[in-house]
């Protein structure tokens, strides 16, 4: 299997991947996969961030999450979250899952990658795979059902932050081309309902093809082939995906409510349905 590793990852470091991935939360369960001080509790104060529309709420207590390999992770007092994690990008594909199901495992992911919570000691302490990848554990702990688990983890696989990785940076790609890479992986779940590691096999065969199309020329070397559109401008090439014209691009909805969405609609998280407190 490790012949098939992905270009830049070591053998080594994919075997461990696949590991990792093939041990997956199911529900809670005494071996691990639980939340400690759950549900997550949120103070009453909202915090807004410039850049974003949702309103974002301090945690009143320390929540934790543990995972079948025991391992803890820790969203503390004060980690600032909107109960949602996924892209805004693809919340028009995604929807704004802002239910109990979701603000735990929402909560713990942001401690780690989460825009407001640069001063935690959490804060990119992991790698972000096992990040993302612990996302989709806390998310079925929470009772989220399997389908909309693998598609809200791919969201946040393809379109969350990533760091320490400049080789896998993803930001450079137009938006149009990441919600597609997503439609595409939705489909791919639908048909196959892969396991986690062919889904994230099938995840990281599109990153391939997108850093290869969108990779910035290095100063030195500007001889590969790369497209320099702006990255909020879809190619032409592509279907209209309703900017300020009101174009739009619908998908079929699954059995658990993911939708295709409008990408010519402004949809953000509404508020996080949580047990707010006045500590």
């Amino acid at each position: 299997m490790s012949g098939c590793a992905p270009i830049g990852t070591s053998p080594e470091e994919f075997d461990t991947r696949q590991v990792l991935a093939a041990r997956q939360c199911e529900g809670p369960s005494p071996d691990g996969c639980v939340f400690v001080n759950s549900p997550v509790k949120l103070e009453q104060q909202k915090v807004n961030i410039p850049s974003r529309i949702a309103s974002f709420y301090p945690t009143a207590e320390r929540l934790e999450f543990i995972d079948l390999n025991r391992r803890r992770w820790i969203a503390p007092q004060r980690t600032l979250t909107d109960g949602a994690s996924i892209p805004w990008i693809f919340v028009p594909i995604v929807g704004s899952p802002t239910s109990q199901e979701f603000v735990n495992a929402a909560a713990v992911h942001d401690a780690y990658c989460g825009i407001g919570n640069e001063f935690l000691d959490e804060y990119h302490s992991a790698p972000w795979q096992d990040v993302h990848r612990m996302f989709y554990d806390a998310l079925r702990v929470g009772g989220t059902p399997e389908h909309r688990a693998k598609v809200m983890f791919a969201a946040v696989y393809l379109g969350g932050p990533r760091w320490n990785n400049p080789g896998r940076n993803l930001d450079f790609v137009p938006d149009a081309y990441l919600r597609q890479a997503l439609l595409d992986t939705m489909a791919f779940i639908d048909a196959k309902n892969p396991t986690l590691p062919e889904l994230i096999d099938f995840i990281e065969g599109l990153e391939k093809k997108l850093i290869e199309t969108w990779t910035p020329p290095n100063e030195d070397d500007d001889t590969g082939p790369r497209r320099t559109v702006d990255k909020d401008v879809p190619d032409p090439e592509t279907p209209d995906t309703g900017g300020e014209g009101g174009g739009s691009q619908q998908g079929n909805e699954g059995n658990d409510g993911v939708s295709g969405g409008s990408y010519g609609k402004d949809q953000f998280p509404s508020e996080p349905v949580v047990v707010v407190t006045d500590s």
